[in-house]
């Protein structure tokens, strides 16, 4: 990368190893408690309590038997499938066979984990539990492990991880590899994505009579970030693969819908093949094929805890499970770390604009490649994050077509793309906006189900509205009166809104509801090169070390989101690159 390229970077070197270790404490590497027992006297019977999680709230009913915790379930959640399964399948026995509620750091400290504890708590309590047995942790030894050796090392199961894996199995069987996740499970964020992923080529795009090059994927990446790509030649050796990726997902019998869809509604060149069920059925079938059938070396809630550094040369990882910490040796590491949306700390240092609103990255996605990496002087860069405008429950918002900011005025096209009003909204002073609609609004059913969960207010007047979200009044009236006339005369009442995609905003009574920004995925990242290496503050590799996924997304893409099927794609495709590039300096 040329050095004023470099010098633009917006750098970020130094957040240190007190940040580093609290962020693996999350992530599960922390000792875990032993069985409490003598817990005192329970009144037998079945108890019920529900918690606040990520989603609404979650029911626990424990029941006890005069000495001990007999079993825990969790009844009812709107929990979002994959991201809180971990939690879901496991806590609740773990509760029972632990006879303890200090399993905070096991669970990995999601939103899910905490509301099971917290929930199974005021059951415990109706039930007469001693909670400061239930919540004292006495900690065991975790024992040291022997040495392992392999050749390569990746760490993070996502879908980049899990591409690179497969890159390694299919075309260089030769390669010993294994795959650490710290988590209870695959996929990484894929269960809150939309469930696509975008390919130059494949059959489905062939039966659709469509076709894409990798001149269209760079040119698309430089208009919506509002340059040219950091580095356009990775994103040419990554789109490289991009078909063939596609044909091995459906060698794997992924569920496609079997129709390819635009990546971006104004984008005739590039297209996306979409998974039944979405984010969930494209997690489902990764889930299936990986912890199922186990078609190599993974191992689940592993965390690495350093990298191995000899003389400047990563040599392999530490890593530390429930059970026992140890050294896995390795001539090449591949960091498939995913991004950091789950770490406050590093949102506001790096997205601070979208920090307070709504995060709905895994419970893992907490910076660790950043962290990691910091030692070599690493750049950090880019801006933004991949998401879209939510309510603040994480509810859809109404398809009101007019929207404004506390000021009162419109400020983008409400037709466009979510992800491209989201970094509009995130732009704002207060990164927040309000969708407004009246009385004549089509979706009753919607509009009902909105106001039944507070998320939608009516008001009888827009000075009413207005007042009571804190937006200028007069302002509002005039933004109103201008976009019904443009509506009147047939004409865009502006940022490229059609008139007759819009709706007049003129019969009481009036309702609200508070946009804020929604992150599923990240896009400040760590410096590479072309072939997904790792470079130092000087801008040379470092040996030994990849990275892929969205750790590098800020590589090829900055500013928003680009499309449909774009992030997981990338992350697909350079994990592949990186695992490639690996053998190829491992077979010199």
């Amino acid at each position: 990368m040329q050095k004023e390229k470099r010098e633009r970077m917006n750098t970020w070197k130094k957040l240190g190893a007190v940040l580093l270790a609290s962020v693996l404490l999350l992530s599960g590497c922390a000792k875990a408690p032993t069985t409490q027992s003598g817990t005192g006297s329970y009144k037998a019977g079945s108890y019920t309590a529900e918690a606040q999680g990520m989603n609404g709230a979650v029911k626990v009913t424990v029941t006890v038997d005069q000495d001990k915790i007999v079993s825990v379930t969790v009844d009812e959640h709107n929990e979002t499938p994959g991201i809180s399964d971990g939690a879901i399948e496991k806590l609740p026995q773990m509760i029972v066979d632990q006879q303890s509620l200090a399993l905070d750091a096991l669970s990995g400290a999601t939103f899910t984990s905490k509301a099971i504890l917290e929930a199974a708590e005021k059951a415990l309590t109706e039930a007469g539990g001693d909670l400061e047995a239930l919540k004292a942790s006495t900690e065991k030894e975790i024992a040291e492990g022997e040495t392992e050796t392999t050749d390569i090392v990746i760490v993070g199961a996502g879908i980049s991880g899990i591409m690179a894996s497969y890159e390694l199995t299919l075309n260089h069987p030769e390669i010993k590899f294994i795959l650490v996740e710290k988590l209870p499970t695959v996929g990484g964020s894929l269960p809150a994505t939309g469930g696509a992923i975008f390919g130059t080529d494949s059959s489905i795009h062939q039966a659709d009579g469509v076709k894409s090059t990798i001149d269209q994927i760079v040119n698309f990446f430089e208009q919506t970030s509002g340059s040219k790509p950091a580095n356009e030649q990775l994103v040419r050796n990554v789109y490289e693969s991009s078909a063939d990726t596609l044909n091995v997902l459906e060698n794997l019998n992924a569920p496609y819908t079997g129709k390819t869809e635009k990546v971006d509604p104004s984008n005739d060149e590039l297209f996306s093949l979409r998974m039944e069920n979405k984010g969930k059925g494209f997690y489902d079938f990764i889930k299936a094929e990986v912890e199922d059938k186990m078609p190599f070396d993974l191992r689940l809630e592993t965390t690495v805890t350093e990298l191995i550094v000899e003389n400047g040369e990563v040599q392999g990882v530490k890593v530390e499970d429930q059970n026992k910490r140890y050294t896995i040796e390795a001539s090449q590491v591949i960091l498939a770390t995913g991004g950091f949306g789950s770490n406050p700390e590093l949102m506001q240092k790096l997205a601070p604009n979208y920090a307070d609103g709504v995060i709905a990255t895994n419970a893992g996605a907490t910076g660790d490649g950043i962290l990691l990496t910091e030692q070599f002087g690493t750049q950090v860069f880019g801006d933004g994050t991949m998401g879209s405008v939510v309510n603040p429950d994480r509810s859809d918002l109404l398809a009101s077509t007019f929207m404004v900011s506390k000021e009162g005025v419109r400020f983008t096209n409400e037709k466009a793309p979510k992800y491209v009003i989201q970094r509009a909204v995130a732009d704002l002073p207060e990164h927040q906006a309000f969708v407004i609609a009246d009385s004549t609004y089509a979706d009753a059913e919607g509009l009902q189900k909105a106001l039944d969960s507070n998320m939608a207010v009516a008001y009888d007047t827009l000075d009413d509205l207005a007042a009571a979200a804190g937006i200028d009044a007069e302002a509002l009236k005039a933004e109103v009166a201008a976009y019904n006339k443009a509506i009147d005369d047939q004409v865009s009442p502006g940022f490229g809104l059609k008139a007759e995609q819009a709706n007049k905003i003129e019969t009481a009574p009036f309702y609200l509801e508070t946009a804020v920004v929604r992150t599923f995925g990240t896009i400040p990242g760590i410096e590479v090169n072309d072939k997904a290496q790792v470079l130092n503050g000087e801008g040379q590799p470092v040996s030994g070390l990849f990275a892929s996924g969205e750790l590098i997304a800020a590589n090829a893409f900055d500013s928003r989101y680009p499309g449909v099927g774009i992030g997981i794609s990338f992350a697909a495709n350079s994990g592949r690159l990186a695992a490639a590039q690996a053998v190829s300096l491992i077979q010199k």
